[in-house]
């Protein structure tokens, strides 16, 4: 089963991102998050297979409305494709979102886009790369588009508990004078405390 297969399954069954409860609890929440990507680079001459990686990171959410969150992230993500280059990132995502509540706001669902930047803090070359210098023309900065679902489930206390899943697309050049962009699928499970 591909990669797009196995992520639009994920991605039906609700995988996806923790929103603030409701009126009557806080609307602020701030959390930690990891869990795994598969990415792969495609655009101009490159076309790669897919890789796994790592993603993991700090979240902060605020419940604008009964129906509607905004969000900012931190995290750290790995990147790239196959027999080409391994690249990470630290990637900072502005988010809003749809939410649907349950009748007690104990249970949430969110449909969410938005927009990333990427701060490249590594690249390793595959040794068999046909992509000459990849490393060295690998920029420095990458602007993404993320697109998610996510769920949560919210305690007596306030803790919640949620399951994530994005697709996020480059929307800039990976390497300078490729037209080749990033291409991933992010899975994170979320634990996050309410403030305020």
């Amino acid at each position: 089963m591909s990669r797009y297969r196995i992520g639009l399954l994920v991605l039906a069954l609700g995988l996806c991102i923790a929103t603030p409860a409701s009126a009557q609890r806080a609307k602020s929440i701030v959390g930690i998050s990891a869990g795994a990507t598969t990415s792969d680079i495609e655009g101009g001459f490159i076309n790669t297979s897919s890789q796994w990686g790592f993603i993991g990171g700090v979240f902060g959410y605020f419940r604008t409305s009964y129906n509607s969150m905004i969000g900012l992230e931190a995290n750290y993500v790995q990147k790239g494709g196959k027999d080409l280059a391994d690249l990470a990132y630290i990637d900072i995502p502005f988010i809003i979102g749809a939410v649907i509540p349950t009748d007690n706001d104990a249970l949430n669902f969110n449909f969410y886009t938005g927009i990333g930047i990427g701060i490249k803090v590594s690249c390793s070359e595959a040794s068999d790369s046909s992509f000459v210098d990849a490393c060295d023309r690998a920029k420095s900065t990458e602007w993404n588009w993320p697109v998610g679902l996510a769920f949560a489930i919210r305690s007596a206390s306030g803790k919640y508990f949620g399951l994530d899943g994005r697709y996020s697309i480059g929307i800039s050049d990976a390497f300078d004078g490729s037209g080749a962009r990033n291409r991933s699928w992010q899975f994170k499970a979320l634990f996050g405390i309410p403030m305020g």
